[in-house]
């Protein structure tokens, strides 16, 4: 069967993400395997060098995001996609209002990396 939600049933929520606030609308999570969510982004904001344990799909719906991992780094902007593995250590940078839908395996544990290449504690 399929599974609905109206845009009446959902909200935007200020929280913490790696160390950073950013505003998130969640839009399906079952409680097991993948959640989807749209992610606000303002302009030139940065998430710090960070990894998540379980991996992560981006679409950039508007705006333009910036992702570097080890030596390679690229620009998306809308209609582009990008996908990080588990434990791929990353940087993403908004270069303007952005938002993107993510879309996860859960649970997605995350941690931001510190200059020795540790996960910082939370």
């Amino acid at each position: 069967m399929a599974k609905f939600t109206q845009v009446d049933e959902r909200a935007w929520i200020h929280e913490d993400v790696v160390g950073h606030a950013i505003d998130r609308c969640k839009l399906w999570y079952d409680g097991h395997d993948i959640s989807f969510s749209l992610v606000k982004m303002p302009p030139h904001y940065e998430l710090s060098l960070h990894r998540h344990e379980t991996w992560v799909a981006v679409f950039v719906v508007d705006g333009s995001i910036r992702c570097e991992s080890g030596n390679d780094g690229r620009e998306c902007g809308p209609g582009d996609f990008y996908f990080v593995s588990p434990g791929e250590e990353h940087v993403e940078t908004s270069v303007k209002e952005t938002t993107v839908l993510i879309i996860k395996h859960e649970p997605n544990v995350q941690y931001q990396i510190d200059a020795d290449g540790q996960p910082r504690q939370r």
